[in-house]
């Protein structure tokens, strides 16, 4: 029953950090990246429609911020600050939460540059 719950699939990514360099051989802190091949692939997922997405005007086109909702089955390998890909977007992870005594996980996700129409 919850199965069919799960209608959409994403691919999830830990981060890998990288030393960035600016100019000049100076070094900045370490940052995160996205690898190339994700760690979890093809898992299915559910998207929670949310009413809080915001909608903002930038050049050249509006985008859609904010955050939204993500269930996982229950022991699924996500962490905070994980890539989650879906549908061609990008995501950034929050914190993990286990729901219904260990029955599944939600997690909020959100795009940095603006969801751009993609739930």
């Amino acid at each position: 029953m919850f199965e069919e719950f799960l209608n959409h699939r994403c691919s999830i990514y830990h981060p890998e950090q990288v030393e960035t360099k600016t100019k000049y051989g100076i070094k900045a802190a370490q940052s995160e990246t996205c690898k190339a091949t994700p760690d979890l692939e093809d898992v299915p997922c559910h998207f929670y429609v949310n009413s809080s997405l915001a909608i903002k005007q930038n050049e050249p086109f509006a985008s859609i911020e904010g955050e939204a909702k993500l269930a996982l089955p229950y022991g699924t390998d996500i962490r905070e600050n994980d890539f989650v890909k879906s549908r061609g977007y990008m995501f950034r992870a929050g914190i993990p939460k286990a729901v219904h005594g260990n029955h599944h996980i939600v997690v909020t996700i959100r795009r940095e540059d603006g969801i751009k129409g993609a739930i």
